[in-house]
This record gives C-alpha cells, structure tokens and sequence, in this order.
C-alpha cells in the first residue's frame, strides 16, 4: 500500500510502498477515505514526541473497516468509521469517569506512537473506533474527531449560555472556525479575532458577531469596547502566545472564564510566560481552564451535530496523499483559513 512516511525528525515526508498492517485480535483495518490536516500533526513533529521512525502521521481518520481481530465483536466489516485520537487503558479512574483524555496509563496516540491515517489502509484499536452516521460526508466524518469536537469540548468547559460574549482568539483557524459555531450553538455572542483578511471573513461566514484584527487592534481594548466596557463573560484563546494570554485574561470582565486550548510548538524555543496577579484574580472571580481534547462521546455528538446540520464542518482545501507536505507547508506560512484535509478516494454520503 502507499504511504506518507516520515522517517525522522525534522526530515519531509516521503510517498513509499509499505507493508500492509497486521490485524491484532483487538484491531480493525481501516481503509483510509479521507484524513486531517492541521498543527497537531506539525507540533508532534516539532517536540519530538515521535515515539520511533518510520512513523505514518496522521490522527483525524474517517474510512470503511476492511477486516477486524478475532476478539473484535462490536466493530463490523463495512462500517464507516472515525477514530479517538489518544491510546487509552479504558480502566483508570479519568477513562471510567468519561474523560479519556486524562488517561493515566495513556499508551500515546495514534499518528505518533502507532502508525495513522496517512496512508491507504491503517490498523486501529478497535476500541478507539466511531461509527459514521449517514449524512455526514468522509471530510467531514474525519476532522469531526478532532476540529470540530475539541471545540465542542471547549465550549462546554467554558459554560457558555445563551446571551454571553464569547471571544475566539485564532478564530478562523482549522479548529477556530468550529469554535465559532460551538459557541454560536451554545447562545454565545462571538467576538472573533485573527489576523488576516479571510480568516476574520470566514469567522463571520460562520457565526461571529464582530471581528476584532490583531493586526491592527488591540485584543482587549476592542473586545471591552464591544461589551460597553463590561469585559467578555468568556475567551477560547486558540493560539498560546504571550500576546494572546496576556489579551485573554485583560479581555475577561468579573466573573469570566478563560479556556486555554491553543499552545506553541515545543521546538527548543522559550515557552510563552505571562505575569498573574492572584489578588486581582480572586477580586475579578477568573476562572482559568485548559481543555486537552475530547471523550469519546462527544465525538458521537459532534457526529450527530454534523449530520442534523447544526453544525458545518469547514474544509477549504483537499489534498492528495501525495501532497502531504504542500499541505503542511501551508500550515507552516499561516496561509491557510479553515481546515485542510487528505482525501484518498471520491467523497460519499
């Protein structure tokens, strides 16, 4: 089968032939539809966290299992999947308590420490598995697992209700642009910043009220502005820069809550830092939250979400499996709105 391979850090990836998976009693073989594209995939590349070269990427999967283990009941051959992102023990306390993504005895995640969806065929847990519904297209079905439901997490980690201002920093990005729509859904009133003329466009194409440009704007003095001084009652900073948690918590007003999903690139660099007052937080009564990805259920609601059209998957561009690295190359410049994505064979519903 054909695969997109990296073989090393800091090394482009390369189109080879490769074996196909072995099928262990617990898997399902996937053929690969469609798969994600966005900085997850560069940010696991950029800290090293690879676990062992030759590595297939690639984590947001939709495709029709092919085969499955012997000890695989649940999972039939034929059935449109997607997948959960992280390898979890199914047992500890956080995997038992629905939030997966806090798994202690977590064996890593797919595309870095088992081959992914980079490729035409791909072993995967059969645990880690979630069916399609009709409806819902391959694209869709594969960034649903990751765009569109971390942002759904998000959203509800920042308690949004109806009426609230909601500020989405990095707002038209591949996941930002979701997190408009969640936040939309939720009642919210969004306040979308970013810093290029199509991405504050397609902020507003979804959702968004008002777009603040960072380029130009300041973050916190317009988002106080647009809320008659008052401060937002939450922020969804997707970004994780200095300059973006220094805004995210100037922007908040009493009682907001501040939801940290976007973190820089662990290259060597020095890690973004911000001064915190704990006298003017308690006064304030900021809460401070991060959100790291997503239990398995949500990922069926955010499938549900798609499929009823109450929300919209929103995928700019399409690549072939070869054009892996202009896709990522893309990603790199910032030249990009919305997410992008892999698409090996034509679409279905």
């Amino acid at each position: 089968m054909k695969a997109m391979v990296l073989t090393g850090p800091g090394r482009p990836l390369e189109l080879r032939e490769v074996p196909v998976p072995h099928v262990g009693p617990n898997d399902v073989l996937v053929r690969v539809r469609a798969c994600g594209i966005g900085l997850t995939l560069l940010k696991g590349f950029a800290s090293g966290k690879v676990s062992a070269y030759p590595r297939i990427p690639g984590h947001e999967i939709c495709g029709d299992v092919t085969a499955v283990g012997t000890e695989v009941q649940s999972v039939p051959v034929g059935q449109r999947v997607t997948c959960h992102y992280y390898l979890t023990c199914g047992v500890c306390r956080f995997c038992r308590d629905g939030r997966e993504s806090l798994c202690i005895a977590r064996g890593g995640s797919i595309g870095r420490d088992i081959d992914g969806g980079y490729a035409e065929l791909v072993r995967l847990p059969a645990r880690n598995v979630i069916a399609v519904p009709q409806g819902v297209d391959d694209v869709a079905a594969a960034i649903a697992s990751d765009a569109v439901a971390t942002p759904y997490h998000a959203t509800h980690e920042a308690r949004i209700r109806p009426g609230d201002s909601v500020l989405v920093i990095g707002a038209g990005g591949g996941v930002g642009v979701h997190v408009v729509q969640m936040a939309r859904l939720r009642g919210g009133r969004v306040l979308a910043a970013d810093i290029t003329d199509a991405k504050l466009g397609l902020a507003r194409d979804v959702g968004a009220a008002e777009t603040i440009d960072a380029r130009s704007e300041d973050i916190a003095e317009r988002a106080r502005a647009l809320t008659g001084g008052r401060g937002v009652d939450a922020v969804i900073d997707m970004v994780g820069s200095a300059a973006t948690l220094r805004a995210s918590l100037d922007s908040l007003g009493m009682g907001g809550r501040w939801v940290l999903v976007g973190s820089q690139a662990q290259d060597g660099s020095v890690r973004p830092r911000i001064d915190l007052d704990p006298s003017a937080l308690q006064s304030r009564a900021i809460e401070i939250h991060s959100s790291r990805y997503v239990n398995a259920a949500e990922i069926m609601r955010v499938l549900d979400l798609l499929a009823d059209r109450r929300v919209r998957a929103v995928v700019t561009r399409t690549f072939a499996l070869s054009e892996a690295e202009e896709a990522h190359e893309i990603i790199r410049r910032n030249a990009h709105t919305g997410r992008l994505a892999l698409v090996m064979s034509p679409e279905r519903n």
